[in-house]
């Protein structure tokens, strides 16, 4: 509400003290001269115009009074943001024969984060990277609001990646990850773990006795079958009425282990021809993983299956009238072991080297254009932490191809990782 200023009660102060000394002088002059009479008739006008100040305030305060209940203002001390994010780059030598060595994989992702007090948060990150063709692409990777309910409960919603196992959500980032590429089976193309989805996810923590268990319920569009086979990445329209559910649950005995267990169910539209309406096949997804985070160490273990059902599409480009496709069966997994010489030394240099083993297998059966992607996969490498958010790595991958055709390769990865 606005004040009155001090200007405004100085000049309503002066105007009615001159009114009170000449009302007092004419009534000591019973007869009032011309002069007097110009005094009075002066009088009667500054009184008037006192009457309209005091209008106008007043009507002033009213209309700020009424704003004040239409819009409150915001407390701008409970708006925080915060910039963070990562860059990477990297170089790939191979021995396969139809593949040259390259720099590739140039990479900018900035997060952002809004905050309004304890109530809202809104997170995003954009992904900018440097494709083959020399263009550049420009995709989001999630954007979500989340209302801060309750300690306990959490609701969001918009893009968000997959809750399903520990990877997409927590690890993708490339100065998190620990060696240059993802697991066999865990990428974001060709492989069988969901990389995110548009909807609504409630999530939180409950403390059980000294320990912690966590959980994510997620409802979203789904997967679809398109050209590109079968694809979980967060379509930002569905095909069909059917939502995909999805979740994890984790339990912490004590802080630095942690065990999971996940689950995703969907109904996938298939191909609709002249021969017959789209029919739906059912999709399900489940998996447990396992983390040992302490001190020096970094253990990671975490296992996924999964099913489509058979249902009415295309067999290949070519095939226009559609066929029956078959069910297709899905199964990857890893075990990562990574140890930071920090643990086994003070030595500078010595000390921020970091050994890391990973092996891990993506095997399927059914139809073979969404299981072409199988094989045995074998990482050693070392990084080497320049600071604790500024990586480099060396890795030599091993690849034991298992579809009908495709040759084993064996590729030595580089990659600098930086997050802020």
């Amino acid at each position: 509400m606005r004040q009155t200023s001090k200007y405004e009660k100085k000049f309503g102060r002066v105007i009615l003290a001159l009114a009170a000394v000449v009302s007092i002088a004419v009534a000591y002059y019973p007869h009032p001269t011309r002069a007097e009479d110009n005094v009075r008739a002066r009088v009667d006008q500054l009184q008037r115009e006192l009457k309209d100040v005091q209008l106008k305030l007043k009507n002033r305060e009213t209309r700020a009074r009424s704003a004040d209940k239409k819009a409150p203002a915001q407390d701008e001390s409970l708006v925080k943001w915060h910039l963070s994010g990562y860059a990477v780059a990297n170089f790939v030598a191979t021995d396969a024969a139809d593949q040259h060595d390259t720099f590739s994989g140039a990479q900018f992702s900035p997060i952002f984060h809004f905050q309004y007090g304890d109530l809202v948060l809104f997170e995003a990150e954009p992904e900018l990277a440097i494709e083959d063709s020399q263009e550049t692409s420009l995709e989001l990777e999630y954007a979500m609001i989340h209302l801060m309910l309750h300690d306990s409960f959490t609701l969001g919603a918009g893009k968000f990646l997959s809750p399903v196992g520990q990877f997409q959500e927590r690890l993708h980032p490339a100065w998190i990850n620990k060696l240059p590429d993802m697991p066999a089976g865990f990428s974001h193309h060709g492989g069988i773990q969901p990389a995110s989805d548009i909807g609504v996810q409630a999530r939180g923590g409950i403390p059980v006795g000294g320990m912690t268990a966590t959980y994510v319920v997620a409802l979203g569009n789904g997967p679809q079958i398109g050209d590109e086979g079968f694809t979980q990445e967060g379509f930002g329209a569905d095909n069909n009425d059917n939502k995909a559910v999805s979740g994890r649950i984790g339990f912490l005995p004590v802080p630095y282990f942690e065990i999971g267990a996940s689950f995703e169910y969907a109904r996938v539209q298939g191909w609709e021809s002249d021969n017959g309406p789209a029919t739906n096949a059912n999709f399900t997804l489940w998996g447990v993983d396992a983390a040992f985070t302490r001190g020096p160490w970094d253990v990671r273990f975490e296992y996924l299956n999964g099913k489509l059902g058979s249902h009415y599409g295309r067999a290949e480009e070519a095939d226009t009238d559609g066929s029956l496709i078959p069910k297709t069966d899905w199964e990857a997994w890893y075990v990562q072991a990574a140890y930071q010489l920090s643990g086994f030394t003070n030595t500078r240099i010595v000390r921020n080297f970091e050994p890391v083993v990973r092996y891990g297998q993506f095997t399927g059966d059914g139809f073979d254009e969404f299981v072409e992607a199988r094989e045995y996969r074998w990482n050693i490498g070392l990084n080497y932490h320049f600071a604790p958010s500024v990586i480099a790595k060396g890795s030599v991958e091993w690849r034991d191809m298992k579809a009908p055709g495709a040759g084993d390769e064996t590729r030595y990865l580089l990659q600098l990782a930086y997050g802020f």
